[in-house]
């Protein structure tokens, strides 16, 4: 009976330490993201704010190019609009799913080797 507990909570023992590993492996790729989608938002705050003073400057020369200027600033503000939209959508929470489905079933394993 000793064996067999000892057994077990050496197993136990494996699983979590594998679980601490893939834990720090999916929090370094998701401080990578983070990172990535930091640089994102970072280039469409940069398009976004040149937009701006274009525009600025435009109506400064009460919109003398014309068209062209026009398009430019509009160009400007939907590319620094979609870096931030993209750097939003991979900023968003996530749980670890990896790690947390792993230790479900760990969980179980160990429970069922209890019995």
């Amino acid at each position: 009976m000793g064996q067999l507990l000892e057994k077990t909570l050496h197993h136990a023992k494996q699983l979590v330490q594998a679980e601490i590993s893939l834990a720090r492996h999916e929090l370094g790729s998701e401080l990578s993201a983070a990172v990535s989608s930091m640089v994102l938002l970072v280039a469409g705050v940069v398009f976004l704010q040149s937009a701006l003073t274009t525009l600025g400057v435009l109506l400064v020369f009460q919109l003398g190019g014309g068209a062209i200027a026009a398009s430019v600033v509009g160009v400007m503000a939907a590319v620094g609009a979609t870096l931030c939209l993209l750097a939003k959508r991979g900023l968003e929470k996530k749980k670890l799913p990896q790690t947390s489905r792993h230790l479900s079933l760990d969980t179980e394993q160990v429970m069922e080797a209890a019995k």
